[in-house]
């Protein structure tokens, strides 16, 4: 019985020191801002596939004033499929949308 113990617990401990494998640190590539008196743009690319796009701006609704917000993420998952996200969010709510790609698209 100690002896199933001593061998389950090697398994975990194994299995959980390989996936403690550390990736290098993802690098910016390109980064764009834009702050305006209205709102505001911004996106980025990284090395490792992650990628952002937002683009905010004033909204009065009623007499209340918000900002209303739409963009885009997006990343490589070790399965090799790109997840794209895209999302709105504005006096209507939080809108996402997926997609899921493969590299080649």
């Amino acid at each position: 019985m100690i002896a199933m113990k001593l061998f389950v617990f090697g398994l975990v401990l194994a299995t959980s020191l390989a996936e403690d494998v550390k990736q290098p640190p993802a690098e910016i590539i390109t980064e764009r801002t834009i702050v305006r008196e209205d709102g505001y743009n911004f996106e980025f690319k990284t090395s490792d596939g992650t990628s952002r796009k937002e683009e905010a701006g004033l909204i009065t609704v009623g007499d209340r004033k918000g900002i209303a917000v739409k963009g885009t993420y997006s990343y490589l998952s070790p399965d090799g499929l790109e997840y794209i996200v895209s999302y709105t969010a504005d006096d209507k709510g939080f809108k996402p949308q997926l997609r899921v790609a493969s590299k080649s698209e």
